[in-house]
């Protein structure tokens, strides 16, 4: 999924890039010069049992070490950990009829633009799962998950340290987790290229590259162009 959303986004991140290059905007707002890191984060299970030390080795360490290195002294953030706007960690999604709920308040309203994306693509028919109900059901103006916590995951160690979170990890979790078939023949293939096609319309918008995803698209390209082109 997320090598799907690289590809996706790549060309037209570059295009937008070369074109602010181009008009002398580049470097003058680091709102528009941000980018998309890829994380895979390694070591996760407890060697013995779950516990705060007994777990998400590679997110606590990763997250320690962005959290000391400083920038230089004319950065707009003094550390990567402050850099980062939006924290979205994908965990489980690859079992029939997820059900994903929005797990944090102050990060909701990217939960419902996720549900907005996943609503629209379903109604231009470029879904192809067929789910009991849409995967990102919570969409009213408060969430509707009563426990509004969070599962221990790999973004601990940086919601700690303020970032905020959008967690995608279906409760509950699929039937199949850690046991012997959890394993690459029992996903689902709709869910899994629906999600991966999902996020990267949801990448294309977050980085306003719609136009730039096509060289054919212009300012006028219609919304179903616009969600066509970011899924390529």
């Amino acid at each position: 999924m997320l090598m799907h959303v690289a590809r996706s986004i790549e060309e037209g991140l570059a295009r937008k890039w070369a074109a602010m290059e181009d008009s002398g905007d580049g470097g003058l707002d680091p709102d528009e010069d941000k980018g998309i890191q890829i994380l895979l984060l390694d070591g996760e299970e407890a060697w013995v049992a779950w516990t705060a030390t007994d777990s998400i080795y590679g997110a606590r360490a990763l997250a320690a070490q962005w959290d000391t290195d400083v920038y230089p002294e004319s950065s707009e953030y003094k550390s990567p950990i402050e850099a980062i706007k939006l924290f979205l960690l994908v965990d489980l999604l690859g079992g029939p009829d997820p059900t994903v709920p929005s797990y944090f308040k102050n990060t909701h309203w990217f939960y419902q633009q996720v549900a907005s994306i996943e609503r629209r693509m379903r109604e231009l028919g470029l879904l192809t799962s067929r789910p009991k109900q849409h995967f990102l059901p919570d969409t009213r103006e408060q969430p509707d998950n009563p426990y509004m916590g969070y599962i221990a995951d790999d973004h601990v160690p940086f919601m700690v340290r303020g970032v905020p979170i959008l967690h995608m990890i279906p409760t509950p979790f699929p039937k199949l987790w850690h046991t012997m078939d959890d394993d690459g023949e029992h996903l689902d293939p709709a869910v899994v290229d629906d999600w991966a096609k999902i996020f990267a319309v949801f990448a294309a918008e977050w980085m306003e590259i719609d136009d730039y995803m096509n060289t054919g698209s212009s300012s006028q390209t219609s919304q179903r162009d616009n969600i066509e082109h970011s899924e390529l």
